[in-house]
C-alpha cells in the first residue's frame, strides 16, 4: 500500500454546526470549501457541517448523528490518499484487517482501525497516475 499524503482530520460537532462554524471560520479564519464526496457534486451550506482548508489540507468538521457500524465515519479520524485504492484494499484484506467501505471503484471510501482503536480512513488520490 502506497499512502501518497494526508487528505484531512475529521472533528464532530453533533448540534453546535452554528457555533463551530462561526469558530473555525470567523475566530480562526480558517476559509470554507465545498463538501466533496468521490462520485458526488460539492455542497457548501449543509446543515451536517462544513469543510475548511488550509494549504492543501482540510479538516472536516462533521454535525450529524454517527450512521451505525464499525468504524464510525462520523467520528474522528485521519484520512490519507493513497496512489491505487484497489491495491490498498487488497493489502488489507491480506492483512485480515476489517474494513468498512462506501462507494464502489476509484469513488470507494475505506475506513480501518488502527491497533490502537483509532480510525484511519483511505481514499483514491485524485493527483495519482
Amino acid at each position: 500500500m502506497n499512502i501518497t499524503r494526508m487528505n484531512h482530520a475529521a472533528v464532530n460537532v453533533l448540534g453546535q454546526v452554528p457555533e463551530a462554524r462561526e469558530f473555525y471560520l470567523e475566530t480562526l479564519g480558517l476559509p470554507e470549501v465545498p463538501i466533496q464526496i468521490p462520485g458526488r457534486e460539492p455542497v457548501t451550506g449543509s446543515d451536517f457541517g462544513f469543510w475548511v482548508e488550509k494549504q492543501g489540507v482540510q479538516m472536516h468538521v462533521i454535525g450529524r448523528e454517527p450512521l451505525g457500524g464499525s468504524p464510525e465515519p462520523t467520528h474522528f479520524h485521519v484520512s490519507w490518499y493513497v496512489s491505487d485504492i484497489d491495491a490498498a484494499v487488497g493489502h488489507l484484506e491480506a492483512k485480515g484487517i476489517p474494513m468498512r467501505v462506501m462507494g464502489e471503484g476509484q469513488h470507494r471510501i475505506v475506513w480501518i482501525h488502527d491497533p490502537c482503536g483509532n480510525i484511519m480512513e483511505f481514499q483514491q488520490d485524485p493527483e495519482a497516475g
